[in-house]
């Protein structure tokens, strides 16, 4: 673990070589060293080693999926995401300070019991050798709860209680996008298949030979039977069926009959350069479209996971217009 972190230490530090910033009212600055700087927001720094292990926990991923330059890739944009993560949170701690709000020492301990009994087995003795091990205080670990508890509560005002959409909204959605809930047409189908030979004289026996069978299949001969008597397909053996499909999957010498012959039905003998073919149709499924109720339960997540994007977008653009944010490439 600690090759991994010092190889990401390397890693962001030849690619944050140079400073940017937005935002262009800044309160009073004091003097203080920027190296290691990942971002500011106010007199609030994010350090690059705050980015680095909040990005901890999906490295393992990261190493496993990815190797070389793509991996140093994948990291730089887990590294800024991670940064902007870190930057929205604590805007939305500004906000809250702003508010007056204040998280009661009672709550913050309640939350530190419910971890200790779901993730320590109530094992407190773990927990503060947990705290010990990441060199931090328990007053430290209060803080971050308090943070956490914080941020949940404005981000539910702002967004989670704000994010609605109507059942009218949720029927127009799934009208405007039907086409995408549209179950296309199924066709069950049997063949027989003869290959025609290379001569002349072969082609011609081969093709009386399938218009025989067709007449036989006509007069009531069993097409199964048939099929595993004189069919030359890989699907003699099943009786020439084929599994439930759509007309467009199957060879595109056999799409129009497939499309067009009655269930039941015994085509013409369909003849390409190589092959020839008889199809009946066993069964076809009508094109028809997913009901509604189905999958109006889907079309409402999908809506209100938009709308607290929407939401979620516009609270951190007032924030950040309303702040003084620096980030640091």
């Amino acid at each position: 673990m600690m090759k991994l972190y010092a190889f990401l230490s390397i890693l962001l530090t030849l690619t944050c070589t140079g400073f940017g910033q937005t935002n262009t009212t800044a309160p009073a600055r004091t003097s203080v060293e920027i190296d290691g700087y990942a971002a500011r927001v106010n007199n609030r720094v994010i350090t690059r080693s705050e980015v680095m292990e909040a990005l901890a926990p999906v490295l393992p991923e990261l190493y496993r999926a990815y190797q070389g330059d793509q991996l140093k890739e994948e990291i730089d944009k887990a590294f800024i995401q991670v940064r902007q993560d870190l930057v929205e949170r604590a805007l939305i701690m500004e906000a809250f300070k702003a508010t007056g709000g204040q998280i009661p020492d009672q709550m913050v301990n309640d939350e530190i019991k419910r971890t200790i009994n779901s993730r320590f087995k109530g094992d407190k003795t773990l927990f503060e050798q947990v705290l010990a091990d990441k060199k931090m205080t328990r007053a430290e670990y209060m803080d971050k709860i308090r943070e956490k508890i914080a941020v949940s509560w404005m981000t539910s005002d702002n967004i989670s209680l704000r994010a609605r959409v109507t059942p009218e909204q949720v029927l127009q959605a799934y009208q405007n996008d039907r086409e995408s809930y549209l179950i296309p047409e199924k066709i069950k189908y049997s063949l027989i298949v003869l290959n025609k030979g290379e001569t002349t004289v072969d082609q011609t026996v081969k093709k009386k030979e399938a218009e025989r069978i067709r007449e036989q299949l006509l007069q009531g001969a069993n097409f199964a039977e048939t099929a595993k008597t004189v069919s030359e397909g890989s699907r003699a053996d099943s009786g020439g069926s084929f599994p439930w499909m759509q007309p467009k999957d199957a060879r595109i010498e056999l799409q129009d009959a497939l499309s067009t012959l009655p269930v039941g039905e015994i085509s013409d003998v369909i003849e390409t350069e190589t092959q020839l073919y008889i199809v009946k149709i066993e069964a076809r499924q009508q094109s028809t479209y997913t009901p509604f109720e189905e999958v109006r339960r889907e079309i409402q997540n999908r809506l209100e996971a938009e709308e607290r994007k929407r939401l979620h977008d516009r609270w951190i653009a007032r924030l950040m217009e309303d702040n003084y944010v620096v980030i640091y490439d």
